[in-house]
């Protein structure tokens, strides 16, 4: 492993655990663990108590087996997300979210190779068990043992034939299935929606386990228009992203993976097998269970001794699990470099807080026209961000930092008038299928395709309907209650040992 610090050369998921492991951030464990609730348990208690990343090494049923070994944690602290990026451990979140809003921006073309370690091992046909893969039940009320979690899903727009990189939830159903959450209005929906017009099966491909930084970006929800999302993670990662094909398709996956399960997914609704319901991003259990449609794995390619990939899901005020430490900084990345995109005004900062993950944005604008913060809310909206971003937007001036709680706190509760139209609902948007504040039947994504919420809009910029009041020297505002006159603070700060404080 090449290492400098602010260049990310990590080859793959190997590299990344020795890199862990010589900052302290891994802890092996070696003690039997069952997968069935105790792996799960050990994994959210670990999160929530700050705990390293973990790497289980002796699974109760896999001992001696092929696949024996599970990553987990990876990126479940804001310290290891800097390292996955090159940056110093001690990055805070603002300069993480400018990072990644800055190389989001850039494209750094793909390798593609014969062949990789990821070729070591070939299975197909009769020889294919999902079960052989040692794939927990993560949380004891989820419907069955949820094999993507962490996971990259590679999908292909049949007409464009550009690849896009995705994380879309997926659960073992048989020995060669996998029945998935694909919702009409993800990228990979997109790609399912061409297939089924053309009654064919759309190709899948699922990568468990490479380079930290495939993981950031697949859960995204980049616009990447005229090329694949790997050329943004060969940005992402500041190197390059080598690429092997697929034994059963035109899907490219990284050469150095783990492991990679091909597939096939069905629209025919026959084909669809029971999913659900998982402990989910929202911090609730998401989605009853019923008939979805499913990957129909026809071969799995793998490493020698390989490392399977995964993560708990759900955080709560009780503690974040680790998606939680990434999605943050990269959806608020996302949201900031698709609302500069649109040239409705300067875009100082969006931040969603560590729970919000998206649904609350906030955002810092430099104010230039009345209505602006309208724009902002609207643009998301009525956006492809609008499945899981901006439930609340939060639209604040260039003297609030979006970055700190109290200071937008202090501005919701002081340039906020409800009567002069600073709350404003948009009515029926598209919205989370997971969210539980929607009626079940709304959140059938089968039915409907998505869910649907209303978002809200709190413009808590100062509003430029307010007279500019000769007594405020001009301005709209008061002046600000901690304000102390310039001489006068010179003069305490001289005298401050003084004072013996």
């Amino acid at each position: 492993m090449i290492k400098s610090e602010g260049k990310n050369h990590h080859r793959d998921l190997r590299d990344w655990i020795d890199l862990l492991e010589e900052q302290g951030e891994l802890k092996r464990i070696t003690a039997e663990v069952d997968w069935k609730g105790e792996l799960g348990a050990i994994t959210r208690i670990n999160t929530h108590k700050n705990g390293p990343a973990l790497l289980f090494e002796n699974i109760k049923d896999y001992r001696g087996t092929t696949f024996n070994r599970l990553f987990t944690n990876g990126l479940g602290a804001r310290k290891r997300v800097a390292l996955a990026l090159g940056l110093p451990a001690d990055t805070g979140d603002r300069t993480i979210t400018t990072a990644m809003k800055s190389r989001y921006a850039k494209r750094l073309s793909a390798v593609k190779l014969d062949s990789g370690p990821v070729k070591e091992n070939i299975i197909t046909g009769k020889d294919i068990d999902l079960f052989q893969l040692p794939v927990p039940q993560w949380n004891h009320r989820d419907g069955g043992r949820y094999i993507n979690t962490a996971c990259s899903v590679v999908t292909m727009d049949p007409d464009t034939r550009i690849m896009n990189v995705g994380t879309y939830r997926g659960m073992l159903g048989g020995k060669n299935t996998i029945p998935v959450l694909l919702a009409a209005s993800q990228h990979w929906g997109g790609h399912f929606a061409k297939h089924k017009r053309t009654n064919t099966e759309m190709p899948v491909a699922v990568v468990y386990g490479w380079d930290p930084t495939l993981l950031i970006l697949s859960t995204a929800q980049l616009t990447h228009p005229g090329c694949s999302e790997y050329e943004i993670a060969g940005a992402l990662r500041e190197h390059p992203v080598e690429l092997v094909k697929c034994e059963t398709s035109d899907l490219w996956v990284p050469a150095s993976a783990e492991i990679v399960v091909e597939g096939f997914i069905s629209s025919d609704p026959d084909t669809f097998e029971p999913e659900g319901p998982f402990a989910e991003y929202v911090g609730y259990y998401g989605g009853l269970s019923s008939p979805k449609p499913v990957i129909r794995v026809e071969c799995i390619t793998h490493r020698n001794d390989p490392i399977f990939r995964g993560c708990c899901e759900g955080g709560t005020p009780e503690g974040m699990s680790e998606p939680y430490h990434w999605m943050t900084q990269s959806k608020c990345a996302t949201a900031w470099n698709y609302l500069e995109s649109l040239h409705i005004g300067e875009i100082l900062g969006v931040w969603s807080g560590n729970l919000g993950r998206g649904t609350n944005l906030k955002v810092q604008i430099r104010k230039t026209h009345r209505g602006q913060a309208k724009q902002v809310a609207w643009s998301i909206w009525g956006s492809h961000l609008s499945l899981h971003y901006g439930k609340l937007v939060v639209v604040v001036d260039e003297d609030i930092d979006v970055f700190d709680d109290n200071v937008v706190d202090w501005a919701m509760a002081y340039r906020v008038n409800a009567g002069m139209g600073d709350v404003q609902i948009g009515h029926g948007g598209v919205g989370s299928m997971l969210d539980p504040s929607i009626p079940l039947e709304m959140r059938d994504i089968v039915k409907y395709g998505v869910g649907t919420w209303s978002p809200v809009l709190i413009d808590a910029t100062v509003d430029w309907n307010l007279e500019e009041e000769e007594q405020y020297d001009g301005k709209r505002l008061p002046p600000l209650a901690s304000d102390i006159r310039e001489d006068m603070a010179a003069l305490v700060e001289k005298k401050w040992k003084s004072y013996g404080l």
